[in-house]
């Protein structure tokens, strides 16, 4: 699979031309235009762990596959720029063409440069202390809420 990254196109035509350029600057110097190995890899893994939760039994090849069917799929909408799109009114609607400006300030200094480039370790590493904090306390949730409805005489028994 070859790393690819987005390329950010066209803004929408309803984005000012001056805030627009300034949200493509932001995401380029942030790395958010994304890059479409990451996004392969995280849709693949989606996808192959709902078919295991339901007991497929997938073999190499069928999830070299699926890899496959994924990047190209990936690679055909990144091209459409519809995602991009996005990007751009989600930017604009939440921030001013100040603080872009300011974020674009922040982001080309050495810790803005660190936190880009540490963040998406950072937020892989959180993601999944996260899945492990949920499984730890599973249990637990299971007990009190069975406890609960059993004192509420709420039967959800199948």
């Amino acid at each position: 699979m070859l790393a690819a990254t987005i390329q950010i196109g066209a803004a929408p035509a309803d984005i000012d031309a001056g805030k627009a350029a300034a949200i493509r600057e932001l995401l380029e110097v942030t790395g958010a235009e994304a890059n479409r190995e990451e996004l392969t890899r995280t849709f693949s893994g989606q996808l192959i762990s709902v078919l295991q939760a339901n007991n497929a039994n997938l073999s190499d090849r069928a999830m070299s596959i699926i890899r496959d069917e994924v990047d190209t799929v990936v690679e055909e909408q990144l091209k459409s720029e519809a995602l991009q799109k996005k990007m751009y009114r989600i930017y604009a609607r939440y921030f001013t063409l100040k603080e872009i400006e300011g974020l674009i300030e922040f982001n080309r200094s050495s810790i803005g440069v660190k936190a880009n480039r540490v963040m998406p370790i950072l937020m892989r590493e959180s993601m999944s202390a996260a899945q492990e904090w949920s499984e730890e306390i599973g249990p637990e949730l299971s007990r009190r809420v069975a406890t609960r409805l059993k004192k509420e005489g709420i039967s959800i028994g199948h």
